[in-house]
């Protein structure tokens, strides 16, 4: 038989065992739980531009070098068409500088301006046009 000394000693450890296997699988599971995690945010990518004229106005601010380009401009409100596999807002701008007619597509994701690109038949043919004079207020003087 075992002594009483063997018996103390040999609980003492399981004891021990048992609780720093305790103290482990808490810290896994609070391991788990910590804030570190990251959220993924939703983004929906046909959301409406509600202010795209003063968005394209702005943009345009930066990739126009010709101030004739400012000045009687026309563009069409936002409709959804196909770009690529996928549908999209599409505004249509009608740049009139020195007498050349420059028909520009803007493609919107999630509400903000995407690509300003070269008007196709598809995404600018039959847009309904209407004054710019947003974008002759902010023309470089």
């Amino acid at each position: 038989m075992r002594s009483y000394s063997y018996r103390r000693r040999h609980s003492r450890i399981a004891a021990l065992l048992a609780r720093a296997s305790v103290v482990l699988l808490l810290g896994a599971y609070c391991a788990g739980c910590s804030s570190n995690k990251k959220t993924v945010e939703v983004v929906e990518a046909n959301a409406y531009p509600a202010n795209y004229k003063d968005q394209i106005a702005n943009f345009l601010m930066t990739v126009l070098s010709d101030n004739a380009d400012f000045h009687n401009a026309m563009v069409s409100t936002p409709v959804l068409k196909p770009v690529g596999q996928n549908q999209h807002y599409v505004a249509c701008v009608l740049l009139n500088g020195h007498n050349q007619h420059k028909e520009k597509a803007v493609v919107y994701f999630a509400g903000n301006i995407n690509q300003f690109v070269d008007a196709t038949p598809d995404e600018c043919g039959g847009a309904d046009y209407q004054p710019f004079p947003e974008l002759a207020k902010v023309a470089p003087r």
